[in-house]
């Protein structure tokens, strides 16, 4: 029956919360109101320019046997072994480079088709296909103009012998360029920027609330003395913060479905992963970021000083955890800052499940990671709480 007690407690904390949350008629709008602003606001902005990207893994796969799909494959090896921006990775069949793609492995792809060699010995226009991540629109964009540099240096090379030999009966399009860039989504439809903030912005409001919400109410109970009553009542402690974080999941379940309806009935988003595993994300999200509140405030000794410390937190994940812009574009020591982050691995989920449609083996890292978080942090958070309102 013990198991049975606890269960009823925690609901009945929740149903507490809940209810709380709803007479709290000003908190209820501005916590509705918020996310609709920030995701209107930011709907309608685009990066003016991109940073430079570092190390970006790009595979090229050669599937032309003849003279010039080596020749082209050593091209581009020579131009880009050496650049800081772009590293290289052999690939073997156009398959596997989406695959990679999917799995994070690379950022984009250059694909020497199969014909090449025999387009340019029959004076037909060659394509050199790009493979792009529509999660990551803006990293695409860099990759592909510079696979069409590339291309085009090629093009001019060829199109220079070709005039210089005065071919004739040849097409005019053809000479001017023999070889072209065709661009390709690894997904039909491909993807907006938008595409690739409103993840993020889901990812942001989890985190917010997550972070500020249970640990904040705690500390301002405890300030005020409302916690001294739920302290006497026969209730565990575990039972309080559970039942804490079971209403806080419900509202960030909320306000995450309220950003993704806004932003595919106004902004056009497309959707292509389950519903289901969106919510379960969200949930660990949820999770993670709430037992990190818990140990922040369970430090602290007044609202003000959990505040300070949430806010010391909360930083770093807003601009560092790739929300609005690829974490391949910053300075290189922030990358490897960006991996202890939760919400890099939230938002990595959500948007290939939301933007790419994968399935859980598609984010099983992160899953597993988040996991992980959620129950180190609530593991520490529960004592951490219970030895600071024992003082």
């Amino acid at each position: 029956m013990k198991p049975l007690k606890t269960i009823m407690e925690i609901l009945t904390i929740a149903y507490k919360d809940l209810k709380e949350f709803q007479r709290n008629r000003i908190g209820l709008f501005f916590s509705m109101v918020m996310p609709i602003f920030l995701i209107a606001m930011f709907g309608y902005m685009f990066p003016s320019s991109m940073n430079a990207v570092h190390d970006v893994p790009v595979g090229i796969v050669n599937l032309d046997s003849g003279a010039y799909g080596q020749q082209f494959l050593n091209m581009i090896h020579q131009a880009l072994n050496n650049s800081t921006a772009f590293r290289l990775v052999d690939v073997n069949t156009t398959e596997e480079a989406r695959s990679m793609i999917l799995a994070g492995t690379i950022k984009g792809a250059i694909v020497i088709n199969g014909n090449v060699s025999a387009s340019l010995f029959t004076n037909t226009q060659a394509k050199i296909t790009v493979l792009t991540d529509p999660t990551n629109t803006a990293l695409s964009a860099a990759i592909t103009q510079a696979s069409s540099a590339l291309v085009n240096a090629i093009s001019s090379q060829f199109s220079t012998s070709l005039i210089s030999g005065n071919l004739p009966g040849a097409n005019p399009q053809f000479i001017l360029q023999p070889v072209k860039v065709d661009v390709q989504s690894i997904v039909e439809g491909g993807g907006s920027y938008f595409d690739f903030v409103a993840p993020g912005f889901i990812g942001l409001g989890v985190m917010m609330s997550g972070l500020t919400a249970v640990g904040v109410a705690l500390a301002r109970e405890r300030e005020i003395g409302t916690l001294d009553g739920l302290l006497m009542a026969p209730i565990s402690r575990i039972s309080i913060i559970l039942g804490k974080t079971v209403a806080q999941t419900v509202r960030n379940l909320l306000q995450g479905s309220l950003i993704i309806v806004l932003a595919i009935l106004v902004f056009g988003v497309h959707v292509r992963g389950n519903p289901q595993l969106i919510a379960l994300i969200l949930i660990l999200g949820t999770l993670s970021f709430l037992g990190i509140g818990i140990v922040a405030t369970s430090i602290a000794k007044e609202q003000e000083s959990a505040q300070f410390i949430l806010g010391f937190l909360q930083f770093p994940m807003m601009f560092l955890s790739g929300v609005l812009f690829p974490v391949e574009q910053m300075p290189v020591p922030l990358q490897y800052v960006s991996k202890f982050l939760p919400l890099t691995y939230a938002v990595d989920a959500l948007r290939k499940v939301m933007v790419l449609g994968v399935d859980v083996s598609g984010v099983i890292v992160e899953l597993l990671l988040l996991v992980a978080i959620s129950i180190v942090t609530i593991a520490l958070g529960v004592p951490l709480f219970d030895r600071a309102v024992r003082k």
